[in-house]
């Protein structure tokens, strides 16, 4: 250290570059960090300031006629580097670095920043320098060929302000370097040696990366032959997310070309194609991945299927939605979530209010589509939909989901002002669409959530509502939740009491809120409207007797071989099959490699449609998160056997081993295509052995909220009034609608009269309905969307209790007319004398 020290009080010329080199880094890295909001014009204005530090050193060095200087040099091209990738903010010419390249930047950049320290360093010193040389040596030489197409038009560009002259800063370090390496590499074979080892481990890992390409495209190669060969119904990509690794290599293999930077050799070799599908997630240069392409050939999947893969695989539904504008500069400033808990009823009713700021500042570009996507508790419903246009809160409008998607197509595409759009989506997931949202205006929006508590034991859990869309990280948030009556055992960390019975938190946005507490009795008192009430029963599960000729097991990678091990004793008399592209029958001998075999996949779509004797059959499934939903197998094989199945389809006893049940049979569940069992094992074997499962206890006037613990019932008694909440009827009616909508959920024929006016009735988000804000009264005329009649109408926060009947208003504005009637007579009708 006291050497280079010495070398530093010597050499003016380095002692300055090392100080513009540590100023120029401070600075970038300042802008890198999100202190300070970069836009387009004050990234150019930070590249000014990187750039000019390194036309300071370039003078320097010139006025100390420095040039020969292999040390003076690498200093300035490290200044070069620096501001080369400042420049890339405004000019974008490679997208952002995954966080391993941003680290071999800087060692590289190290590296030759101590090499001009050789004579000072120590021998361990030297050999740690060598090292990161063979490595910044790689990524040099990667740099100079990935910037070639931009050679030519930088030699034209170099009068401007010489800024073009970036393009060939990594062909300067790449010649540096050589240079360094020439001259180091003559003090000892142990230093080739080392360089040799950082040579060689970047190779080793490209190497790898690119075998590991091959293989899942082989693999990908074999799924879909072996799908071909068998006549699989099943669509390709939904085989081949089943058979390939489930792991982060894979992940970025399927994005290559979506979310990274590939090599196209037809085309613009590394330039990115603006023809590829949306898809919602920053652009990322890794060069494993663009080598890969190069060497290792393309995939062979269509981009399509390669987003439905990440769709299913990777929770990546959000993301792959159409656009039709551009949300990249959005971010969501602040959240406002409103609950009221309804404990006696086991509701919640949860509004969201979001605050949507737009960070663009180009002149050009200024309006942005914000797309949310809620991820609802298990059971809920959307009930009220509202925008702010011109500072006031506008209420939605309910109508089908082709007219409202007609409607916002045709203001937010061809027309381009004020319209917000919600609709229903599969999963427990709504999809909200806001549009324009400017730099000028905050736009908010607040969506309302009917939800049933979660009842474990005698404790009520409120679960909370959370969402994807642009980004909420540091976006503030207050939280209120209020009771009619404060409930036992309450516990809501974080929270404070703010008198009757409402508490409040303010603090960063988080995506979740933890409210437990003590289940008091259920009430008992109905909501009416429109000639029927609703009530709440006690969910007690019944059982029934049920002795299962055939057991069908929905094996996949979820299952231990324990398990299976554990279950067999109990079903082997019985027949037992699973499903391979057809129905097997699983013995004592092919035990093991049916296992073996299915364990490999990561999910499992099970055809119940080919369950024979539905009502003598179980199902057992063990379930995973991730998988496609009901709609992706709509067009293919599968779903067309579904779509003559459903229509006449028996209930099916099912059982889930553990909580988790897959995207596709939970749809089927909500659907009623099963009579629903979960628990452990034990649990299993118990009712095996005393042939006794769940048992159905709905019907046209009863729906059942398992995890509730509850059951609505709709009644013919509008007498019996009080101060029940609508969220009855809300439920109530999407549970129902949900059953009607099952048996024809691929035909599409669900879309009914009676079905729709069930909704409008609630005033819910469903497959038949959506919600929607329009800017003024003439876009609903023309759109043909009138206000909603004989409806709850939109849900709120003060809203609760009965809702008089059209009978019952008559009656109330007779009285009200009598009343008025004796108070004029009393008043100013004197009597004759």
């Amino acid at each position: 250290m006291k050497n280079i020290l010495k070398t530093l009080s010597h050499n003016k010329v380095i002692k300055t570059g090392l100080i513009l080199i540590t100023i120029s880094a401070g600075f970038f890295c300042i802008g890198e960090s999100g202190l300070f909001k970069l836009t387009d014009g004050t990234a150019f204005g930070a590249f000014g300031i990187n750039y000019l530090l390194s036309l300071v050193f370039f003078f320097v060095i010139l006025c100390n006629k420095g040039f020969k200087s292999l040390q003076n040099w690498a200093l300035l091209l490290v200044l070069w580097f620096i501001s080369a990738f400042a420049l890339n903010r405004s000019m974008n010419v490679f997208d952002n670095s995954v966080p391993w390249l941003c680290a071999v930047i800087w060692l590289s950049s190290l590296g030759l920043i101590f090499s001009v320290f050789w004579d000072d360093l120590g021998r361990i010193g030297k050999h740690l320098v060598v090292f990161l040389l063979g490595i910044a040596l790689l990524l040099f030489i990667y740099y100079s060929v990935y910037l070639i197409s931009l050679y030519i038009v930088s030699v034209f560009g170099i009068i401007a302000l010489g800024i073009s002259l970036h393009s060939f800063v990594p062909v300067g370090l790449t010649i540096i370097t050589v240079k360094i390496l020439r001259q180091t590499l003559k003090d000892g074979r142990s230093l080739k040696i080392a360089l040799a080892a950082g040579v060689a481990i970047p190779l080793v890992a490209c190497g790898v990366f690119t075998w590991q390409w091959k293989s899942i495209d082989k693999q990908i190669n074999l799924a879909i032959n072996h799908n071909t060969l068998a006549e699989g119904k099943l669509p390709n990509w939904i085989v081949v997310a089943q058979n390939i690794p489930k792991n982060e290599m894979a992940q970025k293999i399927i994005k290559a070309g979506i979310v990274y930077t590939t090599v196209n050799l037809n085309g613009n070799w590394f330039w990115r194609d603006w023809q590829h599908a949306s898809f919602d997630e920053p652009k990322k240069h890794d060069p494993l991945i663009v080598i890969a392409s190069l060497f290792g050939g393309g995939l062979s999947l269509d981009e399509g299927d390669r987003i439905k893969i990440l769709e299913a695989m990777y929770d990546s539904r959000h993301q792959a939605q159409e656009r039709l504008w551009n949300g990249d500069k959005l971010k969501t400033a602040s959240v406002l979530t409103n609950i009221q808990l309804f404990p006696e009823y086991r509701l919640a009713y949860t509004e969201k209010t979001l605050t949507i700021h737009n960070d663009e500042t180009r002149g050009w570009g200024e309006r942005g589509e914000a797309i949310y996507t809620f991820h609802l508790p298990e059971g809920s419903v959307v009930s009220s939909l509202s925008l702010w246009i011109n500072g006031k809160e506008e209420k939605s409008r309910l109508t089908t989901k082709a007219k409202a998607d007609s409607a916002y197509h045709q203001v937010v595409g061809v027309e381009q002002h004020d319209p917000s759009v919600l609709h229903w989506q599969e999963g427990n997931t709504v999809s909200v669409r806001i549009f324009p949202c400017t730099p000028q205006e905050n736009r908010r929006f607040k969506v309302g959530i009917t939800s049933p508590l979660l009842k474990q034991g005698d404790m009520l859990s409120y679960q909370g509502v959370y969402f994807d869309g642009p980004p909420a990280a540091g976006a503030t948030e207050t939280i209120q939740v209020s009771f009619n009556k404060k409930p036992e055992g309450l516990s809501m960390p974080g929270f404070n009491d703010t008198g009757n019975n409402t508490y409040m938190a303010d603090r960063t946005y988080q995506p979740d809120e933890q409210i437990t507490f003590k289940a008091p009795p259920l009430a008992i008192t109905p909501f009416a409207f429109a000639g029927h009430g609703y009530r709440l029963k006690e969910y007690q599960p019944q059982t029934r007797a049920f002795n299962p000729e055939r057991i069908y097991l929905d094996l996949n990678a979820q299952w231990t071989f324990g398990e299976l091990l554990e279950l067999w004793p109990a079903i082997k008399n019985k027949k037992v099959y699973y499903y391979d592209g057809k129905l097997e029958k699983l013995t004592a001998d092919n035990f093991e490699q049916v296992y073996n075999r299915m364990s490999k996949l990561n999910f499992s779509i099970f055809p119940v449609n080919e369950i024979k004797h539905p009502e003598t059959a179980l199902l057992i499934t063990k379930g995973s998160e991730a998988s496609p939903n009901l709609r992706d197998l709509d067009e293919s094989e599968f779903g067309k056997s579904l779509t003559a199945y459903l229509p006449k389809a028996a209930p099916i006893q099912l059982y889930n081993i553990g909580a988790n049940l897959s995207p596709y049979l939970k749809a089927l569940k909500e659907m009623r295509v099963f009579d629903y069992n979960n628990g452990d094992m034990a649990l299993l074997q118990n009712y095996l052995a005393k042939h006794r499962f769940i048992n159905r206890q709905e019907d046209s006037a009863h729906v059942v909220i398992a995890q509730a613990g509850l059951m609505i019932e709709q009644t013919t008694d509008t007498l019996t009034t009080g101060k029940a909440p609508d969220h009855l009827l809300r439920l109530f009616a999407y549970n129902d609608i949900m059953k009607k909508v099952g048996p024809h959920y691929f035909d599409k024929t669900y879309v009914q009269p009676d079905i729709i006016d069930e909704a409008n009735q609630a005033f819910i988000a469903s497959p038949v309905s959506s919600l929607i804000v329009l800017e003024s009264q003439e876009d609903y005329d023309r759109f043909g969307i009138e206000a909603n009649k004989n409806s709850l109408q939109n849900a709120s926060a003060k809203s609760s209790g009965a809702v008089p009947e059209p009978g019952e208003w008559l009656l109330i504005l007779v009285v009200v007319a009598v009343i008025n009637f004796l108070v004029y007579k009393y008043k100013y009708v004197q009597p004759e004398l």
